[in-house]
């Protein structure tokens, strides 16, 4: 469509949808060759956003940066996890995503769970 674009956050926020929808897909199939694509993607977005947190650019707060650092750390080792386990559970990545979603957007899922990830070990 011309003239339109989307915005950063715009783009983030499809990114983590479209990485929902692979996950959630994952996790309802016996199939391992899609589980392997979605957590294959999974591990390739959280790795730009560690990269991309861990320089300083003056554009995000340093507090800000450390969450999303700490938080891709987490979802990848949980990502490996899943990627030598077979068996492993998608749920915890899933709920990740929901939630940064619902935090792009701006919305409070009254059932979404906070960005607290010590669960996932």
């Amino acid at each position: 469509m011309a003239g339109y674009s989307l915005s950063g956050r715009d783009a983030e926020t499809s990114c983590f949808k479209l990485l929902l929808e692979d996950l959630e897909t994952a996790a309802a199939t016996q199939d391992l060759a899609v589980r392997n694509a979605a957590l294959d993607r999974h591990q390739r977005l959280w790795s730009m956003i560690m990269k991309a947190n861990t320089i300083e650019t003056g554009v995000t707060a340093e507090e800000d940066r450390r969450l999303f650092v700490t938080l891709a750390n987490k979802a990848q080792r949980y990502g490996i996890r899943a990627i030598l386990d077979p068996q492993a559970s998608l749920t915890p990545l899933i709920e990740i995503a929901e939630n940064v979603c619902a935090g792009l957007e701006g919305t409070t899922a009254s059932d979404s769970l906070d960005l607290e990830t010590d669960a996932l070990f």
